[in-house]
């Protein structure tokens, strides 16, 4: 009765021998329970403190059997998913071919064509390629139940396993993987690997996926500008966050999105539920015009929108410029005439018209005014810059402005060095305390998410 549970379970022996252990200790469980109750009576319904003490005992017993028939089950589907994988999505891939080809066959010789069948997720889910460290991952996290999250693998435990599916015998899994946003250490089952050969931990990424809910310049989710797939993170963020970026996905792919038109509710109405111009709240359930986005009008066409007039003539007034594909209002701070909007679009915010489009955007890149105010930032971050005698500034500021307008196109390819101080992101407009990277081609100002998962 003093064994216990935990070194059961990491004892250093194999499956079956586990497993033959707890049946005794369940079969001298038995025995004693027997035995208690072949010993005097008792009044009916009452229970002892060693009984208690046995069906507890025997409830944790099976707990750790169960837990055991779990793990046997994750570490079978692993050996599946490594053996089995590249077959089936090679046989899918075949079949999807032969369908591809008999269309074609059928269009060649004026048969008509069967309808397509559309292209599962399933499909798409097997014949991408498992990498042998996500498999690695997801098998510490639910095999090996590892250190942190409760149960060491014993040595024992990791044997009993075919070779193939043992952890640790993948390139590096042992080694610890420094996260690139907080650059803490962590080991290889807690970070997230991207195609960039970065890793971020499940904080950073939590991080990530939360603040693109509400900021959408960081959706697509990036590192070093190449998009974070949903199925290499899922295991770090959580079903909640996972359905809230799904659901905020479809929001940001959609053109020309609807939104409730009551202001205290706002909510996105999704395209599904849009039927003849005119959608259904999920939240309030009131009705909305996806034409000029008011109230919808029942009986009636749509009405001109007072509301999106005066919004027009206050931009007019204000000097603002209309996005030519999502109609969002821009406004320009500083910087260039280039506009890159959220959805995607580029053009000018002068004239408004697709970036440089052949005699429709003859507009300069810069306006003087705003030229000049870059350069004499640019200039004010270096030591002394703002205290230089007029004449020396003055050429600084001109050098700076010329610089700007050879460099100003960047892609930030990595060339990034790090300016001490306290300075203010240009992205996302925090404010760090010690220090900032600049870009060396167009020296705008970033933190160090914003230059991984923005820039």
């Amino acid at each position: 009765m003093d064994v216990n549970l935990l070194d059961i379970d990491r004892s250093g022996l194999d499956l079956e021998t586990l497993k033959l252990t707890i049946e005794f200790h369940l079969q001298d469980l038995n025995e004693l329970q027997e035995a208690i109750n072949g010993k005097g009576k008792r009044r009916a319904g009452e229970t002892t403190d060693l009984e208690t003490a046995i069906a507890a005992y025997e409830a944790e017993l099976a707990s750790v059997n169960q837990r055991l028939a779990d793990r046997a089950m994750c570490a079978s589907i692993v050996d599946a998913v490594r053996q089995d994988a590249s077959a089936i999505a090679e046989m899918m891939q075949a079949e999807e071919q032969a369908r591809q080809d008999r269309q074609m066959a059928c269009s060649l010789g004026g048969v008509p064509q069967p309808q397509a069948r559309p292209t599962s997720p399933t499909f798409s889910m097997v014949t991408e390629p498992l990498e042998e460290d996500f498999i690695d991952k997801l098998s510490a996290i639910y095999i090996s139940n590892p250190v942190g999250n409760g149960v060491a693998e014993s040595s024992s435990w990791a044997a009993s396993r075919s070779r193939s599916a043992t952890l640790g015998t993948g390139p590096n899994t042992s080694v610890m993987r420094e996260c690139v946003i907080c650059t803490n250490s962590f080991r290889f089952y807690e970070v997230a690997t991207f195609p960039c050969e970065h890793h971020m931990c499940k904080g950073c990424l939590v991080e990530l996926f939360t603040r693109l809910l509400t900021d959408r310049t960081l959706f697509p989710p990036r590192c070093c500008r190449e998009p974070i797939a949903l199925d290499k993170a899922r295991f770090l963020l959580g079903p909640k966050l996972v359905g809230r970026y799904l659901a905020k996905k479809l929001e940001y792919e959609t053109e020309n999105p609807t939104y409730c038109f009551q202001p205290t509710c706002s909510q996105f109405i999704p395209p599904l539920v849009i039927h003849n111009n005119v959608g259904m709240c999920v939240k309030c359930h009131l009705r909305t015009c996806a034409l000029c986005k008011s109230q919808a009008h029942v009986g009636m066409d749509c009405p001109q929108d007072n509301s999106t007039q005066d919004v027009l003539e206050m931009a007019e007034r204000e000097g603002w410029k209309r996005c030519y594909s999502c109609h969002r209002m821009v406004e320009l701070g500083t910087g260039c005439n280039h506009i890159t909007c959220l959805c995607g679009a580029e053009f000018c915010y002068v004239c408004g018209e697709r970036w440089q489009t052949p005699k429709a955007c003859p507009c300069e890149l810069f306006s003087e005014q705003a030229l000049m105010a870059q350069a004499h930032r640019h200039v004010n971050r270096d030591a002394n810059g703002a205290r230089l005698p007029v004449r020396e500034r003055q050429a600084r500021v001109q050098a700076a402005a010329q610089y700007l307008l050879q460099n100003h196109e960047c892609v930030h390819n990595g060339r990034w060095t790090s300016r001490r101080g306290r300075h203010q992101c240009e992205e996302c407009r925090d404010w760090l305390p010690e220090f900032i990277y600049e870009c060396q081609q167009c020296r705008v100002l970033a933190c160090r998410r914003c230059r991984f998962n923005r820039l």
